[in-house]
């Protein structure tokens, strides 16, 4: 009976370990999605392509540059600045330089007037300098 006590015990105490490792990693893994409170680190922060094209700006669809303002050549699904044209290098799902490809290692980076913020992508997850455009959009109301 006190051996079962025992490695019950420690049956229990690994799986606490277990839970309280994995809650660690999981807010780790998460780290790059964007809390209200940052938007005014990304509004107004220019989009730039890994070969240097300009195709816009982070912020509410008001403005003429913003890339969720539909009137806007950097929002339109034909314009080739705009990562929303899937036949675009930037916004295709397989080229190296775009936002949607989760695995691109040159996707277009987010310029503030403070510098380098990160890059506009919709992963990997375990990256915590990229950031989803969608995340952006609906945290910071832009839409």
């Amino acid at each position: 009976m006190t051996i079962f006590l025992k490695e019950s015990f420690w049956t229990q105490s690994k799986h606490l370990y277990t839970a309280i490792f994995c809650i660690a990693f999981i807010s780790y893994v998460s780290s790059a999605e964007v809390n209200s409170w940052e938007c005014g680190n990304f509004e107004d922060a220019s989009i730039i392509g890994g070969d240097g094209t300009y195709l816009g700006k982070l912020g509410p669809k008001w403005l003429t540059d913003s890339i969720f303002n539909t009137s806007s050549i950097h929002a339109s699904t034909w314009s080739s600045e705009s990562i929303f044209n899937d036949a675009s290098i930037f916004g295709d799902s397989y080229s190296n330089t775009s936002v949607f490809n989760d695995s691109a290692n040159n996707p277009p980076k987010i310029i503030s007037k403070n510098g380098f913020v990160g890059y506009l992508s919709i992963g990997p997850e375990w990256h915590n300098d990229r950031f989803s455009p969608y995340d952006l959009k609906y945290t910071c109301d832009w839409d």
